[in-house]
């Protein structure tokens, strides 16, 4: 059995591995997404939650970053933060380097949106896994980890192709 494994392992390619991170992460991302999505206070738009999400990632951001992160332009992340700056949900601040930029967080109530949604979402994910296997449950944590490792950076850049 081991002799198979070791055989079975030898024989994936990267770019065999590309295909099945390229297929089985949006799959994934779905759930996530959709479990984040129905978990999020009924008066949150889906951009907004998705803001809130962002923001409990890059504490003290600046406006062009959530604007580039959720695809939306300036004027219209402002105005998206503004609404969330009125719900009580984040804090907009002049940095003090440069009163021009603004420092945008989530406030207390903000972040307590956020940690309700990612409770529930973590149950839902913890309930698909109860059909794993020890096994399987650990090759997953490992592989995650070995994910997080590989792909964690500060910046989104294109590779160059070889």
């Amino acid at each position: 059995m081991q002799q198979l494994r070791k055989e079975t392992i030898s024989r994936i390619s990267p770019d065999a591995c590309a295909h099945e991170l390229l297929t089985g992460v949006p799959t994934v991302m779905r759930f996530i997404r959709c479990q984040m999505r129905g978990h999020r206070r009924a008066e949150l738009s889906v951009p907004q939650f998705r803001a809130l999400v962002f923001l409990s990632h890059n504490e003290d951001t600046s406006m062009s970053a959530m604007a580039s992160h959720l695809g939306l332009s300036l004027p219209a992340t402002s105005r998206l933060a503004e609404v969330l700056v009125q719900r009580g949900l984040m804090e907009r601040r002049a940095r003090s380097s440069d009163r021009r930029c603004v420092s945008l967080s989530l406030t207390a109530r903000g972040w307590a949106t956020y940690r309700a949604a990612l409770r529930a979402t973590q149950t839902a994910i913890a309930h698909r896994c109860d059909a794993l296997t020890m096994e399987e449950l650990s090759m997953v944590t490992q592989a995650m980890g070995i994910l997080n490792r590989v792909f964690s950076s500060e910046s989104c850049r294109a590779e160059a192709m070889p």
